[in-house]
């Protein structure tokens, strides 16, 4: 038995589509059984892993970013043996070192697929269509769309707004959004809460997003690339901007990464879960269901060529327009000292919406 706790969508059994299932076909062929725990949030998981029987219950995550930095930093999750998951060297080499991957010199996630961050707007009500992050955190730009912006109900938002200033103000001397030091990460607060009255919703779930963005209620917002695509398939009037790893402006990449609890038994049936997680097949299929990219750059076929296509992943391993989401850290990956920690992002956002972080 294989316990893991995971968001909705990207792992099915069936249930929701019979065609959609690459659970079964695992158990049947392994002798393994795995049984999901579905968590609707960030700090769902997260208290899953890490309170209560969940110590010792489960046995891997399917985490964001932020979460499975949270867990690097409590000891909730153990350095992964890469010899042991097969086909882990024809993951993408990018992914693979992505900053919520690895802590040090040891390996923590394995990615599974990878989405983005891009400004998305109705194409019908928001003309002429924004080119960068300045249409939503430019106060003149919110303006003209308040009450119907959407971002997301995250300190990853205080990121988006930093990479907004990266280019507005050059003279904060930004690089990563992700690692600030106090005065820019106050910079980015500021400037979220400059257009703070004109956000209308704060989402954390995609299908809030679908439906606010979907039906005109939001007509501008910080939205997953994913989102995006699965709304223009259904022919609604959406589009965004920047591409995930080509053209105009930076965008913000964001890993879904498997990880093993500390807890959990080295068992060879977790190592099987994550070789097979790895493989061309499944990688599809993941792919096509969720319409994010597949980190396994040999599933670009079949039902997920056209994902691929639409995140740029033949250039993955050249982009430099790409920089991936993490958990803010106070010295800032070594790279400088004296950045914000993760506790000043969660108190400035909490301090913006005047709740709790949900990640917390």
């Amino acid at each position: 038995m294989v316990r893991l706790v995971v968001p909705a969508g990207p792992v099915q059994t069936g249930n929701v589509d019979p065609e959609a299932d690459w659970v079964t076909a695992f158990a049947r062929q392994t002798g393994c059984r795995i049984e999901l725990q579905y968590a609707s949030t960030d700090a769902q998981a997260l208290a899953d892993i890490t309170g209560g029987v969940g110590r010792s219950y489960y046995d891997g995550i399917l985490a964001s970013p932020e979460v499975a930095g949270q867990l690097i930093e409590a000891g909730a999750v153990r350095p992964l043996n890469v010899q042991r998951i097969t086909g882990y060297r024809q993951l993408s080499p990018t992914l693979r070192n992505a900053p919520s991957e690895v802590s040090g010199s040891r390996v923590y996630g394995m990615p599974y697929s990878w989405d983005s961050y891009v400004t998305g707007y109705d194409t019908g009500k928001v003309k002429p269509a924004p080119q960068s992050w300045s249409s939503l955190f430019e106060p003149a730009s919110a303006a003209r769309y308040g009450g119907k912006i959407t971002v997301p109900d995250s300190p990853v938002t205080l990121a988006l707004a930093a990479l907004y200033l990266k280019s507005a103000q050059p003279s904060l001397g930004i690089t990563d959004p992700f690692e600030l030091t106090e005065p820019q990460l106050a910079a980015a607060a500021q400037a979220v809460t400059a257009v703070r009255h004109n956000i209308g919703t704060f989402w954390t779930q995609d299908s809030l997003v679908i439906g606010q963005l979907g039906d005109g209620q939001d007509v501008l917002g910080a939205v997953l690339s994913h989102q995006i695509v699965e709304m223009a398939r259904a022919g609604l009037p959406t589009g965004a901007v920047p591409a995930t790893a080509a053209g105009p402006g930076t965008a913000v990449g964001s890993v879904l990464s498997w990880m093993m609890t500390s807890q959990a038994p080295e068992t060879d049936c977790t190592y099987r879960w994550l070789s097979w997680s790895a493989s061309p097949s499944v990688q599809e299929r993941v792919s096509a269901w969720t319409n994010s990219a597949p980190a396994n750059p040999a599933a670009c076929t079949g039902a997920a060529a056209a994902n691929c296509s639409e995140f740029h992943e033949a250039g993955l391993a050249t982009a430099r327009n790409l920089i991936f989401d993490h958990l803010p850290d106070s010295d800032c990956g070594d790279r400088k000292t004296g950045c914000a920690d993760y506790a000043q992002w969660q108190a400035d956002w909490q301090h913006i919406t005047g709740k709790p972080s949900p990640s917390t």
